[in-house]
Parts: C-alpha cells; structure tokens; sequence
C-alpha cells in the first residue's frame, strides 16, 4: 500500500502531479448558465476536475430566527437558513454540470453534507466524495460515504489532531465493515493507515472566508502527512494565488481553490474565489514548481556540468616560480577557469617543492610539485 490514490487514471499522492479541483461554491447564484460557463472556464484553464456542493437549506439547519442563527451580513444576509437556501445549488443542476465537466474532460464531484442525498449523487456517477470541513464531526456522513466504497477528500478546517484521529478511525472502521450499526466509539483506536492509503486524502484548510494570511498555517500540511501517512493536500481560502503556490512548493497532493467570474459580484463565496485570469496563472505557476521541485538528490544536474570548468577556479603562478622554489602563500592562487587543480588543494600544496619553472598566472601542474618526491593527487 502506498499513500496514493488512483480515481479515473488519475493518481494522487506523493511524487504525482498536485491534483487541481476548481471549487464553485456557491459562485453559480443559482444560474445553471453561470455555473456551466464556470466549468468551461476551469476546463480552459487546464485543471484537473471540478467540484459542487449537494445541500438544501432544510438539509444542512432549521428556519428560525433565533439568535444563534445569526450570522454576519457579509454573507449577504444575517441568517443561516436564509444564507443555504440561497446558496444552495438546485439539484437539478447537477447533471447537466456533471455532464459538461466529463465533456470538457474534468472529472466532477460533489460535497455531500446529508446520507439521504447519496442516492441521488451515486445517479450521477460520482466517482469521489468531498468531506467539508464542517462536516467532519458528522458521523453517519462519514459511515455513509465511505459505504459507497469510493475514495473521500477529507477537509479538516476547524479541527485539531484528536478530532481528525477519530474521523479516519471512523473510516478505517467503515470502509472495513456495515458500520451503519457501529460496535464501538473508539473509532481512534481503529485508525488504520494501511485501510486508508488508497482511499483517502487530506486537506488542511483554515475555514475563514476570506482567509487572512496569518491564519493559514501551511505548516500544518507537514504534521499531517507525518502523523497519519496520507496525501495531504490544501484548500485554499485566502484572498490571490500565491499561499496555493506555496502550498504547491511544500508538496500538496491536492490544491483546491473556488473560482469566480468577478469577485465583486454579491455572494457569499466570490470574494474568497480567483477570477479566470487568475486561475490560469495558478495552474501555469503549480506546473512550473512541479519541474523545479525536481527528486530531492543533491548532484550536479545535466545542464550545469559545463559551467563547472568555466566558471569554477584553477591553481594558478601569481609570480614566477623556478624550479625547485616551495609553494607558498605569495606564489600561489586561484582565477578562472576550472580546468586544472582545484583550489580544494591549496593548503596540501603550500610548502611542496616545484618540479619546473612557472610564469605568472600559468596553471599549476599536478605532477610538478613534490614532498619527499609525492606529487600532488
């Protein structure tokens, strides 16, 4: 078992290509033509799969105006019921969606927040199942995914190592057994990589829209892929591109990013999204770090090994040396190029003998000094 998944041809994991998923959130407002003309555009852009939200507003909490439903107007309204019924998307946009994806070559999936829309998605032929970070905690979702067999993009915003133990014991449990009646609640003590290698990966993400920087914490990715033994990948919040090219940079397996068609329009997920623009640079910028990354083996490369002999340096006369004279600190330095001794030797050749006669800045020969008759190796 390796920390890799394979999901339509695509693999996933350490040393692979990080997987770009194009998040639209909630970027359709609910217009299946603008939804649509966001999957072209990610498929333009050259990502690798595009991913929805499956939920209503009855689905994910209650209509009431009590005042733990208020939530900050940023979102566009100060109640959670009424943020999910407009942020939802219909469902039956999914299949034209995910029809378009598969058309223009992306691989679409979904995050699913309630078991009782798995029927419906399963109908579409979901080949992967997103966790959202809120959701993490959700039990008989997690049961429920992970009985469809398919592999899950587990997102851990908001959690801390404890809780995302007992999240993958869960699954180890699930994936293993019908655990829709499960035996025990030490689902920690089930964690079992060896089960999950294959079917799961990791997101850090820091759920704050949009993400400040200070927040963000790629450091994290690090910790989880030691602890647990998963690919690790990034979703990504903040406000540009540059922290998804970082996370890039450290490794992710999976880099996810919501798009948009402009970031000033109302809602409540365009201003944590990137524009067009900017989604192809993102893509441009992840493939150009994947070359520079390179296999982590410290030898010269190829291109550089003829630069060696010009730009290294040489030992060299910087006065006239006759022969039988010692070599010493006044007589001996080292200039460009590299195509005799290295200056590597200078401190075994200081007091030999010289076995010839030297002009000034003529390159020092290698069998013409002497300690008791050695010449210089």
């Amino acid at each position: 078992m390796t920390d890799t998944l394979e999901i339509e041809g695509h693999r996933i994991g350490p040393g692979e290509k990080c997987y770009l998923i194009a998040e639209l959130s909630a970027n359709h407002d609910r217009d299946l033509d603008q939804a649509l003309a966001l999957v072209d555009i990610a498929a333009d852009a050259g990502w690798d799969c595009v991913k929805f939200q499956t939920y209503n507003e009855d689905s994910l909490t209650v209509p009431s105006r009590h005042p733990s439903m208020r939530i900050d107007p940023v979102w566009g309204t100060d109640n959670l019921y009424d943020l999910y019924k407009t942020a939802g998307m219909p469902m039956e946009f999914h299949e034209p969606l995910f029809r378009r994806a598969r058309e223009r070559g992306l691989l679409p999936f979904t995050s699913v927040y309630d078991p009782r829309d798995l029927d419906f998605v399963e109908t579409l032929g979901c080949a992967i199942y997103k966790i959202a970070s809120f959701e993490m905690t959700f039990d008989d979702l997690l049961i429920a995914v992970a009985g469809t067999g398919k592999p899950i993009i587990l997102s851990t915003g908001m959690a801390n190592l404890v809780e995302i133990r007992d999240a993958l014991g869960l699954l180890s449990h699930a994936y293993q057994t019908d655990a829709s009646q499960p035996q025990t609640t030490d689902f920690a003590g089930c964690l079992d990589a060896s089960i999950l290698q294959d079917r799961v990966s990791l997101l850090h993400c820091t759920t704050e829209y949009p993400c400040p920087l200070e927040a963000v914490n790629l450091r994290a990715m690090d910790t989880l892929a030691e602890t647990f033994g998963l690919a690790v990948g990034y979703s990504d919040h903040t406000e540009g591109i540059a922290v998804s090219l970082a996370a890039a940079a450290r490794g992710a397996s999976v880099l996810e990013k919501h798009l948009t068609l402009d970031r000033s329009m109302p809602g409540p997920d365009h201003a944590a999204s990137i524009e067009p623009t900017e989604l192809v640079a993102l893509v441009s910028g992840v493939r150009s770090i994947e070359q520079a990354l390179g296999s982590a083996v410290k030898q010269p490369a190829e291109v550089e090994r003829k630069n060696a002999a010009i730009a290294r340096k040489s030992l060299r006369a910087t006065s006239a040396i006759a022969t039988g004279g010692a070599f010493t600190e006044q007589n001996i330095g080292a200039k460009r190029p590299g195509n005799g001794i290295s200056p590597m030797h200078y401190w075994s050749l200081l007091g030999r003998t010289s076995t010839r006669d030297y002009a000034i800045d003529d390159l020092l020969d290698e069998r013409s000094a002497t300690d008791q008759g050695d010449p210089v190796a």
